[in-house]
């Protein structure tokens, strides 16, 4: 359930503690530049090999207990809540002690991780992104986790949908934290000016009539486009590819050409270029909340910010349809890294069986911004409490079900994010043919995937 944004500033009247030097390591601001991975990396079959923990700072209290180090993507409020839901764990127990490194984003976790593999250090738990711990398994740096659930903590603790984007081969490698949608939001004093009826539009071709009406009428003395464009995240257009019909690809075989792939992208520069409807960003969270236009497809976890900020009531609603649904899933989770010792890989389980259970997971889905990944979660007063109070976030619960893991290469190919970003910027901005932006993509990308079919096959294969 949304409630508070990743990454935003802490609430008022909550003290956010003072960066320490784990803190800084973690987000590499101590460090030297990190590589970008490629398609391939990590150590491999080495049976046995143990590599050190990351330095960091232990308070003298729990000199004694074994550590536990945590690399979190998660920053500001949401580092909060975890925070306060590890000193729960370290009262209620005398033996393990779990220190949070933290990183500015799932990029730096990546990146910093894959550097410290090679200077033979890891952490004991990373929270990785939807399309980035694959990478990792590709790598066989993760710890098969079925063999650690057991009667008092079962699979069933999790939400299926969820539990099977980290599972492959039978095997589960990553489990759902903190997990997300976009969901499409509208300012409701708009609409109603152009005459638009109180919803989101259920195709993207009413979208398009819907922008040419919200072109005719100004919003406090001024004209106001229909759409404000991410460009720096294709998340987006992951799903706008799905409700045209097309696909990043099929398993690792390419489908960026395909006439209903082309389409997508099309609708997209023709909606900025020819109507005039949309454009790309800096701030689309922001412009949306500021009233600088009518319309935004945002993360779930952006609502609660979005409620604070904006000064006219808004309203959420699925994303547009076209020829199919078109929902991704989103967000991060947590994995075990196989390179830890035994006794390290044991506690870091306890770690994560204690933040996914009982009040903590109600509590860090009523705090962090994410939808509920745990029956304690899902199944909660708390959160039953709050959908009916406000609609909205009830929405971000239903749109779940229509919702799909990440097309293959987006999750396997790392190269494929930053030549997306490149494409969907390139229509965006400057309006290239959309046609000419996908096939020069697909022909970058198939290097990277060449490099990285031979494990897929072997690591994945048809189990996708």
């Amino acid at each position: 359930m949304p409630i508070h944004p990743a990454g935003r500033a802490p609430r008022r009247g909550l003290r956010r503690p003072a960066p320490s030097r784990r803190t800084l390591l973690g987000a590499g601001l101590l460090g030297g530049a990190i590589p970008l991975l490629s398609g391939c990396f990590g150590l491999g079959e080495t049976d046995g090999l143990v590599l050190e923990q990351p330095a960091g700072d232990v308070p003298e209290k729990y000199r004694d207990r074994q550590r536990v180090v945590i690399w979190s993507a998660y920053t500001a409020h949401n580092a909060e809540v975890i925070q306060a839901n590890l000193d729960a764990f370290h009262e209620a127990q005398d033996d393990i002690f779990a220190e949070v490194q933290i990183f500015d984003s799932y990029d730096g976790v990546e990146s910093k991780l894959a550097a410290s593999m090679q200077a033979r250090q890891v952490p004991d738990i990373a929270v990785f992104s939807d399309v980035v711990w694959n990478r990792f398994y590709l790598a066989e740096a993760l710890e098969p986790l079925g063999g650690y659930f057991d009667a008092d903590f079962g699979t069933d603790s999790f939400d299926e949908r969820f539990l099977k984007e980290g599972t492959v081969k039978d095997e589960i490698w990553w489990l759902p934290f903190g997990r997300s949608t976009p969901l499409f939001y509208y300012n409701r004093e708009i609409f109603e000016a152009a005459g638009l009826p109180d919803r989101a539009p259920e195709t993207y071709s009413e979208y398009r009539d819907w922008g040419k009406a919200v072109g005719e009428v100004e919003y406090k003395g001024k004209k106001v486009p229909m759409r404000a464009y991410v460009g720096g995240d294709d998340w987006y257009f992951q799903g706008s590819i799905w409700a045209f019909g097309g696909a990043y690809s099929d398993g690792l075989d390419m489908r960026l050409t395909t006439d209903a792939s082309i389409a997508a992208l099309e609708y997209d520069r023709a909606f900025i270029h020819d109507d005039g409807s949309g454009y790309l960003a800096a701030d689309a969270t922001g412009d949306f909340s500021s009233g600088a236009c009518a319309t935004a497809m945002q993360s779930t976890g952006s609502l609660s910010g979005i409620k604070e900020a904006a000064t006219f009531d808004f309203g959420c609603g699925f994303l547009p349809r076209e020829k199919d649904a078109g929902v991704p899933t989103g967000g991060g989770g947590m994995s075990i890294l196989r390179y830890a010792s035994a006794e390290r890989k044991q506690a870091a389980w306890e770690v994560i069986k204690f933040l996914s259970t009982g009040q903590r997971t109600i509590d860090w889905t009523l705090g962090s911004g994410y939808v509920p990944c745990t029956k304690d979660a899902i199944e909660s007063d708390e959160v039953a409490k709050l959908a009916a109070q406000d609609p909205r976030y009830k929405v971000a619960l239903d749109q779940l079900e229509i919702s799909r893991e990440p097309d293959i290469v987006r999750r396997y190919v790392p190269e494929t994010l930053v030549e997306a970003m490149n494409a969907i910027q390139s229509v965006y901005s400057a309006g290239e043919s959309a046609e000419k932006v996908l096939t020069r993509m697909e022909k970058e990308l198939e290097p990277a995937i060449d490099r990285v079919r031979e494990k897929f096959e072997r690591r994945v294969g048809t189990d996708t």
